[in-house]
């Protein structure tokens, strides 16, 4: 899926690259938080020693910074954006979490707004098509 940034996004990443010296594979926000996808390996580099990196940049934003690493394998890149998941396991285009039910709520997020960013980001950057939560 082709990804298009509006200005504010292309700003928001340009800041997180300059912060970070981590480059963004892909970029969601809403009105609280901010999502970034960054490169294989480049995660704890991203947030930095004790989250110095997104705390800053969490200000400098207004929003709740999420950094995810990306990974090709499916199953890992849903890991690394469900941290919460016991388990993960893909059945064609559908990735079917484990995820106990005192975590459920932080996982799913406010009305759902966490869940639907991840999904928007595997159906971006993955064959992932559907998440499901166990």
């Amino acid at each position: 899926m082709k990804k298009k940034f509006d200005k504010e996004a292309i700003q928001a990443i340009s800041l997180f690259e300059e912060r970070t010296s981590v480059e963004v594979k892909d970029f969601i926000q809403d009105e609280d938080s901010a999502y970034f996808l960054v490169e294989q390996g480049k995660a704890g580099l991203a947030i930095g020693k004790n989250g110095k990196n997104i705390k800053k940049l969490g200000k400098m934003l207004g929003k709740r910074i999420k950094v995810f690493e990306y990974e090709e394998n499916e199953e890992k890149l849903v890991k690394n954006m469900i941290m919460e998941s016991n388990s993960v396991r893909v059945e064609g285009g559908t990735a079917l979490v484990d995820v106990d039910e005192s975590d459920r709520g932080r996982v799913i997020g406010a009305n759902g707004s966490n869940i639907e960013k991840v999904r928007t980001l595997l159906r971006r950057n993955s064959d992932l098509e559907e998440l499901k939560l166990e």
